[in-house]
């Protein structure tokens, strides 16, 4: 199954790629579910990677948070996504300025059987945020009652300081 959201906001809000076949045609709507993917994890969410492209930026720039996750399981999984970001201070530094707060992003987020998503979230660094770095977290909860079936993954953008 593919599928794709994408919505943007200030310090922009994520996307959803489902990763994988769509079927179509009358033999789709009898296709068995899919299989569930082959996790390393005992948890029914994987996240396969969670990083910035690119990797490092200057202020007055953009990077964009990509998560990949996977639904291990052979259900269908109905989940809450917290994206979270800090901007951490250069070495020495007591603190960061010039840096917007960035206020939690939650969202709904259903898997398909077996399905595999790449998300995405674009980040801006103003001009005079004086940050070294900003550390994106997001967290998956897996509804199933239990306090310990979140998923979480931090994904670190090296902010450059150029002297002035």
């Amino acid at each position: 199954m593919s599928r794709k959201l994408r919505t943007t906001a200030l310090l922009l809000a994520p996307t959803v790629l489902g990763l994988g076949l769509a079927a179509a045609g009358p033999a789709a709507a009898a296709a068995p579910a899919a299989a569930p993917a082959a996790c390393s994890v005992a948890l029914p969410i994987q996240i396969n990677g969670f990083a910035f492209d690119p990797a490092e930026v200057t202020p007055g720039h953009y990077s964009t948070a990509d998560l990949i996750s996977t639904n291990c399981t052979a259900g269908t999984l109905a989940t809450t996504q917290e994206w979270t970001g800090q901007w951490l201070p250069l070495v020495g530094g007591v603190g960061v300025t010039g840096c917007p707060v960035i206020d939690p992003f939650i969202r709904s987020v259903t898997y398909a059987p077996g399905e595999e998503l790449a998300e995405n979230t674009t980040y801006f660094v103003p001009v005079g945020c004086n940050a070294a770095e900003l550390a994106v977290t997001v967290r998956i909860a897996i509804p199933t009652g239990a306090s310990n079936d979140i998923v979480t993954a931090t994904a670190y953008l090296k902010i450059i300081q150029i002297a002035q």
